[in-house]
């Protein structure tokens, strides 16, 4: 595929109904489903208690869609499905709705994320969070290796020191598609992925990954990863 008619997640615009329908949905062929979502639902489970939560989105046309959800409008999409997932998953299957509600209540911002930005939440200046959690994000809105290490940089100084990284992101990738469109996704390899978050003031935790049974022209990658990393300094 010619990498340079690809388009990317933040600039050109996608349907996130159809993202969703295609990749996170319970629609969606099995295999996906299971390694884009089951897969960071139990490394969450496991760790995550989030109560204060700010959204950072790149892209306008899901923020609209991430609104409308908070605000419970019609012709929104239905994520119900993915609390009855969690809800069962921590053995409370009969509490999927007070699961979604709270986690609505956790929700305090959503707010635009621009890397191209020294501030990527300008002109919102925010303070400096306990835990960053980043699913895929960063392997979409890099155009190469060195914008991708300049964008870890901007968002290891959302961090503080002490602060945890929860990271999840592809190995070798290629693309994704939504609708008749195909979408860059940035290649990096585990060792580049581990030498930028080292250089960047992380000490990587531990790393889980789990080899793609996904062979299709919808989307390519190798592997998904989940990274917990430690924050011990400031670039």
């Amino acid at each position: 595929m010619d990498q340079s008619a690809l388009k990317y997640y933040h600039l050109h615009h996608n349907d996130p109904k159809q993202l969703h329908e295609k990749y996170f949905s319970a629609a969606a062929d099995y295999k996906i489903f299971e390694e884009l979502f089951i897969f960071p639902v139990k490394q969450l489970i496991k760790i995550a208690g989030f109560k204060d939560i700010t959204i950072l989105e790149c892209s306008d046309s899901c923020i609209v869609e991430l609104e409308k959800w908070m605000k419970k409008e019609q012709d929104v999409i239905d994520w119900s499905y993915a609390a009855q997932i969690v809800a069962a998953l921590e053995g409370n299957s009969d509490k999927w709705e007070e699961k979604e509600e709270s986690l609505r209540g956790k929700i305090k911002h959503v707010l635009k994320c621009d890397f191209d930005r020294d501030n990527p939440t300008h002109p919102v200046v925010l303070k400096k969070a306990d835990c960053l959690l980043t699913k895929f994000i960063m392997n979409l809105v890099s155009k190469d290796h060195d914008t991708y290490c300049r964008n870890i940089r901007k968002m290891s100084s959302m961090l503080n020191v002490g602060g945890l990284l929860l990271f999840f992101g592809g190995f070798n990738s290629a693309f994704y598609t939504v609708g008749c469109e195909s979408f860059h996704i940035l290649s990096c390899d585990e060792p580049f992925v581990r030498k930028t978050l080292q250089e960047e003031g992380f000490t990587v935790l531990n790393l889980e990954r789990l080899e793609s049974k996904v062979r299709n022209e919808v989307v390519h990658y190798e592997d998904v990863f989940f990274i917990e990393a430690l924050k011990v300094r400031e670039k």
